[in-house]
Protein backbone atom coordinates (compact mmCIF):
# COMPACT_ATOMS: atom_id res chain seq x y z
CA UNK A 1 0.00 0.00 0.00
CA UNK A 2 1.33 3.40 -0.74
CA UNK A 3 1.63 6.44 1.13
CA UNK A 4 -1.26 8.45 -0.61
CA UNK A 5 -3.89 5.46 -0.43
CA UNK A 6 -2.49 4.60 3.29
CA UNK A 7 -3.84 8.08 4.18
CA UNK A 8 -6.54 7.66 2.73
CA UNK A 9 -7.41 4.16 4.68
CA UNK A 10 -6.26 6.64 8.28
CA UNK A 11 -8.87 9.32 7.21
CA UNK A 12 -11.88 6.96 6.37
CA UNK A 13 -11.39 4.56 9.24
CA UNK A 14 -11.49 7.98 11.34
CA UNK A 15 -14.79 8.83 10.51
CA UNK A 16 -17.55 8.08 12.88
CA UNK A 17 -20.20 6.91 9.90
CA UNK A 18 -23.06 5.77 12.62
CA UNK A 19 -23.15 9.93 13.72
CA UNK A 20 -23.26 10.96 9.98
CA UNK A 21 -26.58 12.93 9.34
CA UNK A 22 -27.14 13.20 12.96
CA UNK A 23 -27.06 17.30 12.25
CA UNK A 24 -27.60 19.20 9.14
CA UNK A 25 -25.22 22.35 8.60
CA UNK A 26 -25.09 25.33 6.05
CA UNK A 27 -21.67 23.81 5.68
CA UNK A 28 -23.13 20.97 4.36
CA UNK A 29 -24.65 22.67 1.36
CA UNK A 30 -21.15 24.00 0.50
CA UNK A 31 -19.64 21.11 0.57
CA UNK A 32 -22.63 19.27 -1.93
CA UNK A 33 -22.53 21.87 -4.12
CA UNK A 34 -18.54 22.08 -4.62
CA UNK A 35 -18.71 18.11 -5.11
CA UNK A 36 -20.79 18.47 -7.96
CA UNK A 37 -18.46 21.31 -9.42
CA UNK A 38 -15.36 18.78 -9.26
CA UNK A 39 -17.12 15.91 -10.63
CA UNK A 40 -18.23 18.25 -13.79
CA UNK A 41 -14.77 19.49 -13.84
CA UNK A 42 -13.46 15.68 -13.99
CA UNK A 43 -16.22 14.08 -16.61
CA UNK A 44 -15.40 17.45 -18.80
CA UNK A 45 -11.78 16.91 -18.55
CA UNK A 46 -11.98 13.21 -19.79
CA UNK A 47 -15.26 13.48 -22.05
CA UNK A 48 -16.50 10.78 -19.67
CA UNK A 49 -20.19 9.94 -18.84
CA UNK A 50 -22.08 8.42 -16.10
CA UNK A 51 -25.19 7.43 -14.69
CA UNK A 52 -27.72 10.13 -14.05
CA UNK A 53 -26.39 10.54 -9.90
CA UNK A 54 -22.59 12.16 -9.79
CA UNK A 55 -21.33 9.26 -7.60
CA UNK A 56 -19.77 6.39 -9.74
CA UNK A 57 -16.39 4.22 -9.73
CA UNK A 58 -13.09 6.37 -10.56
CA UNK A 59 -11.46 3.40 -11.55
CA UNK A 60 -14.12 2.49 -14.21
CA UNK A 61 -14.27 5.97 -15.59
CA UNK A 62 -10.44 5.79 -16.21
CA UNK A 63 -10.94 2.67 -17.27
CA UNK A 64 -7.81 1.20 -14.82
CA UNK A 65 -7.95 -1.10 -12.81
CA UNK A 66 -7.18 -1.18 -9.02
CA UNK A 67 -6.77 -4.00 -6.41
CA UNK A 68 -9.88 -5.27 -5.43
CA UNK A 69 -8.38 -5.72 -1.62
CA UNK A 70 -8.56 -2.19 -1.18
CA UNK A 71 -12.01 -2.34 -0.62
CA UNK A 72 -11.42 -4.48 2.64
CA UNK A 73 -8.73 -1.92 3.81
CA UNK A 74 -11.44 -0.20 5.95
CA UNK A 75 -13.65 -2.40 7.69
CA UNK A 76 -16.00 0.31 9.05
CA UNK A 77 -17.01 0.68 5.36
CA UNK A 78 -18.37 -2.73 5.44
CA UNK A 79 -20.49 -2.08 8.25
CA UNK A 80 -22.36 1.00 6.58
CA UNK A 81 -25.97 0.35 5.05
CA UNK A 82 -25.78 3.12 2.90
CA UNK A 83 -24.65 2.35 -0.35
CA UNK A 84 -24.27 5.59 -2.06
CA UNK A 85 -21.84 6.95 1.47
CA UNK A 86 -19.82 3.34 0.65
CA UNK A 87 -19.67 3.91 -3.03
CA UNK A 88 -18.12 7.39 -2.47
CA UNK A 89 -15.68 6.24 -0.20
CA UNK A 90 -14.99 3.56 -2.07
CA UNK A 91 -13.83 6.05 -5.07
CA UNK A 92 -12.24 8.11 -2.19
CA UNK A 93 -9.81 4.83 -2.27
CA UNK A 94 -9.44 4.20 -5.52
CA UNK A 95 -8.08 7.76 -6.82
CA UNK A 96 -5.47 7.78 -3.93
CA UNK A 97 -4.71 4.23 -5.36
CA UNK A 98 -4.47 5.39 -8.71
CA UNK A 99 -2.64 8.02 -7.78
CA UNK A 100 -0.10 5.79 -5.84
CA UNK A 101 0.41 4.25 -8.99
CA UNK A 102 1.10 7.16 -10.66
CA UNK A 103 -1.84 7.48 -12.65
CA UNK A 104 -2.04 10.85 -14.33
CA UNK A 105 -5.76 11.34 -14.07
CA UNK A 106 -6.24 10.09 -10.73
CA UNK A 107 -3.17 12.66 -9.62
CA UNK A 108 -4.61 15.40 -11.31
CA UNK A 109 -8.25 15.41 -9.65
CA UNK A 110 -6.81 13.39 -6.48
CA UNK A 111 -9.04 16.06 -4.32
CA UNK A 112 -12.25 14.98 -6.29
CA UNK A 113 -13.65 13.26 -3.90
CA UNK A 114 -12.51 15.74 -0.97
CA UNK A 115 -15.92 17.68 0.08
CA UNK A 116 -17.51 14.60 0.31
CA UNK A 117 -15.23 13.10 3.40
CA UNK A 118 -15.61 16.42 4.69
CA UNK A 119 -19.25 16.31 4.28
CA UNK A 120 -18.85 12.87 5.94
CA UNK A 121 -16.33 14.35 8.87
CA UNK A 122 -18.69 17.14 9.56
CA UNK A 123 -21.32 14.74 10.37
CA UNK A 124 -23.33 15.31 7.15
CA UNK A 125 -24.95 12.53 5.11
CA UNK A 126 -27.31 12.70 2.12
CA UNK A 127 -29.96 10.68 0.19
CA UNK A 128 -31.53 10.13 -2.84
CA UNK A 129 -35.19 9.50 -3.75
CA UNK A 130 -36.88 10.33 -6.64
CA UNK A 131 -34.31 11.66 -8.95
CA UNK A 132 -33.57 13.93 -6.06
CA UNK A 133 -29.64 13.81 -3.58
CA UNK A 134 -31.18 15.36 -0.25
CA UNK A 135 -29.11 17.17 2.71
CA UNK A 136 -31.51 17.40 5.10
CA UNK A 137 -35.08 19.55 4.11
CA UNK A 138 -33.08 20.33 1.24
CA UNK A 139 -33.30 18.97 -2.62
CA UNK A 140 -30.89 18.75 -5.55
CA UNK A 141 -32.73 17.80 -8.81
CA UNK A 142 -29.85 14.98 -10.01
CA UNK A 143 -31.80 15.25 -13.71
CA UNK A 144 -29.71 18.80 -14.88
CA UNK A 145 -26.88 18.64 -12.69
CA UNK A 146 -24.33 18.14 -15.56
CA UNK A 147 -25.38 21.37 -16.61
CA UNK A 148 -24.99 23.71 -13.94
CA UNK A 149 -22.39 26.27 -13.83
CA UNK A 150 -21.07 26.06 -10.05
CA UNK A 151 -19.20 28.66 -8.71
CA UNK A 152 -15.49 27.37 -6.65
CA UNK A 153 -16.22 27.22 -3.39
CA UNK A 154 -13.61 27.73 -0.51
CA UNK A 155 -13.96 24.23 1.69
CA UNK A 156 -11.34 24.79 4.15
CA UNK A 157 -12.24 24.06 7.61
CA UNK A 158 -12.03 27.98 8.75
CA UNK A 159 -14.59 28.83 5.91
CA UNK A 160 -16.75 25.64 6.31
CA UNK A 161 -16.78 26.98 9.82
CA UNK A 162 -17.55 30.60 9.16
CA UNK A 163 -20.65 29.50 6.53
CA UNK A 164 -21.72 27.01 9.99
CA UNK A 165 -21.91 30.48 12.12
CA UNK A 166 -23.90 32.53 9.53
CA UNK A 167 -21.00 34.28 8.34
CA UNK A 168 -21.48 33.29 4.86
Amino acid sequence: MGTLLNNAVKRISSIRFENVGDKVRQSHHVLISEYFRRVNAFLDAFGAHTDKYPIFSIAKVLEKNVDTNIYDLCPNLHEINHVYVKAICYGYLEIYALADEGVSEAIEFIDLYEPMIKLFERGGSFGIRQGELLVGRSSYPLKYWRELHIPLHDISDSALNRVDAGGE
